[in-house]
Parts: C-alpha cells; sequence; structure tokens
C-alpha cells in the first residue's frame, strides 16, 4: 500500500466521522451524505453474508436505518466500520434464523455474455458451497478474506477473541475447499 493510498484511506474515514457527528448532532444533509458514502459498501457486506440480492438488499436498508437511528452511541474514535458491521452482520444473523435463505441461480451472478458463463458457474458453486457454514464461520470468513480485515479487525466487529475469529475462517476455509473439490480436484491436497 502506498502512502497516498493510507492517507486517502484515513481522510476517508476522517471525512466520515466527521459527517457522523454533525449527523448527530441533527444536520440532516450531513446524515444523507454519511448514508450515502456507506450505502454500497453496506450492501456488498450484505450480500456477502446472505448470498442474495434482495435479502441483502433488505439488510442493507434496516442496516442503514439502524445507523441513522443509532448515531449517538457510535463513540468517535472507535472503528467506525467494526461498529457499521457488527450492525449489518447481526442484521444478517437475524434475517437468516427467519427465512432459510436460497439463492436463485440467476441472481447469485447473473451472466451477461457467453464470456461469464463460467464464472457464473464457478460463483454459484461458491455460493451453494457456503451454505455449509455456520453463520459465524461466513462472518469471520467474509470479514478476512473478501473484506480484508485483519484477524484482530474480525475479531472486533464479530466481538470474540483473535484466535476465535481466526479458527472460524480456518474452519470455514476447510470446510469450503472440501466443498468445492467436487468440482475443483486440485484443492483436495492443499492444506
Amino acid at each position: 500500500m502506498t502512502l497516498t493510498a493510507a492517507f486517502d484511506g484515513e481522510d476517508r474515514r476522517t471525512h466520515l466521522e466527521h459527517l457522523l457527528a454533525e449527523a448527530s448532532q441533527g444536520d440532516r444533509a450531513a446524515l444523507e451524505r454519511f448514508l450515502t458514502l456507506i450505502q454500497q459498501r453496506v450492501l456488498v457486506f450484505a450480500f456477502r453474508l446472505s448470498g442474495n440480492h434482495a435479502a441483502a438488499e433488505d439488510i442493507a436498508q434496516e442496516a442503514m436505518f439502524r445507523v441513522a437511528l443509532n448515531l449517538k452511541r457510535y463513540r468517535a474514535g472507535t472503528n467506525l466500520w467494526g461498529w457499521i458491521y457488527r450492525i449489518t452482520m447481526r442484521l444478517a444473523y437475524d434475517h437468516h434464523r427467519r427465512k432459510e435463505i436460497a439463492i436463485p441461480l440467476e441472481e447469485a451472478c447473473p451472466a451477461g455474455v457467453e464470456d461469464d458463463v463460467e464464472r457464473h458457474e464457478q460463483m454459484r458453486r461458491v455460493l451453494d458451497a457456503m451454505k455449509v457454514l455456520t453463520e459465524k464461520e461466513r462472518a469471520a470468513l467474509v470479514l478476512q478474506d473478501m473484506e480484508g480485515m485483519t484477524c484482530r479487525e474480525a475479531a472486533d466487529v464479530m466481538r470474540c477473541l483473535q484466535i476465535t475469529a481466526r479458527t472460524r475462517a480456518t474452519h470455514a476455509r476447510k470446510k469450503l475447499r472440501a466443498e468445492l473439490s467436487r468440482f475443483y480436484p486440485e484443492l483436495r491436497g492443499e492444506r
């Protein structure tokens, strides 16, 4: 990571925290800007947890509502994205408990051109394989491997020990590898 990229990320986080502070003081325009800036990332995270576009939209919408409703509960200087992800993760858990999530194949990865057919099939297989994971394993895997969080950051979001987050992600990877090895024999020998 370059110094510029690190500064840009820090600058964005500071900007988001500034908007959040203004929004918590009643500035509706700041709230709208804040929610607009986090919306896409929340939606992607919700999809990665649920594996379903419609469910992800519902989860993300509720998460945005809860974030707006609980602005004053955020402690400045703490992990902003951890707080947002924790809200989203709990809602995804609740959604999963209320209704078993089915993934329509067309929805999982819509193929636009023939070149995308293989990628579409790979995505379908991965999403199907992720069904064997527990909620906590899936969250650990998504946070660490897809969202790029460190083990410590994932543990903070999941409110568990760092070793627990690492173990959950490791178990999730092993389960996925076992499920996917039916289609990709080269995965059988990896550890």
